[in-house]
């Protein structure tokens, strides 16, 4: 629901300012992570966090012009595959985690996936090439955002704060840079709120879960969110993808769903 709700901000404001909007006020928060993570400062992994915020940060500008350009049920399965298939690869080849043969024939389910979502669009369609690259660009990001948190997920509360600044600093530069408003518009503050909100509790869930798992099950699960995401997208906007772009999408969820339980 978050990604759903910032997508259409995303349609009304520039992206950069829906996603300043999203992490400053995700800080409400914030008693919600004191009372999950401990609270201990670790300079080093806030500094990890910091970074992978960063990246988090410009992978959600992508992510939201994405939706803003092309259909939300196609550029939501194939961020969620490439970000699950990247930690659980970071996972096995960096963290030692045993890869099953199932999380492999997930991972190749997923590239399939993304075959099919994109070959199955229509070529008239305006923006759908472009809202695919940005949706392979932010998916990357988002997985290296999963990593770094995990590495960095010791130092909790600190880094649930320094993660968002950092997402926040790189959304304001990015909106100075391509000069673009900083804030977003009103017409888009209740979406952005909701956003917000499910955006900031799902963070500090992530770096509670990660902390106490391992990385690969933890980003793997979380990566489910493109099944609720492409419903929202569905029964509020009435999108209507082709044949073979829904198999697709339903083939990234069951690919997303072989990777965690393999």
């Amino acid at each position: 629901m978050a990604d759903f709700s910032a997508g259409l901000a995303a349609r009304r404001s520039p992206a950069p300012s829906v996603v300043v909007g999203v992490q400053v006020v995700g800080l409400v928060t914030l008693p919600f992570a004191l009372l999950l993570l401990p609270l201990r400062w670790d300079a080093e992994a806030a500094a990890v966090t910091f970074v992978g915020g960063a990246l988090g940060g410009f992978g959600l500008i992508l992510f939201y012009r994405a939706m803003a350009v092309g259909l939300i049920g196609v550029v939501a399965p194939i961020t969620g595959v490439i970000a699950a298939a990247l930690p659980t690869v970071v996972g096995v080849f960096a963290g030692g985690e045993r890869l099953h043969i199932g999380q492999g024939a997930g991972v190749v389910a997923g590239l399939l996936a993304i075959i099919l979502i994109n070959a199955g669009g229509r070529a008239s369609q305006p923006g759908a090439g472009t809202a695919v690259v940005l949706a392979l660009i932010a998916g990357a990001m988002f997985g290296v955002f999963f990593v770094l948190y995990h590495v960095g997920s010791s130092a909790g509360v600190t880094a649930f704060v320094s993660g968002r600044i950092a997402s926040a600093a790189v959304a304001i530069s990015y909106a100075l840079i391509t000069r673009v408003p900083v804030l977003p518009g009103r017409g888009s503050a209740r979406l952005i709120a909701v956003a917000a909100v499910l955006d900031g509790a799902g963070a500090i869930l992530y770096l509670y879960a990660t902390f106490n798992g391992l990385l690969s099950v933890s980003a793997l699960l979380t990566s489910f969110y493109p099944a609720f995401t492409i419903l929202c997208a569905r029964f509020f906007l009435h999108e209507r993808l082709t044949a073979t772009q829904a198999a697709g999408a339903v083939l990234a969820i069951a690919a997303v769903a072989v990777i965690a339980a393999g």
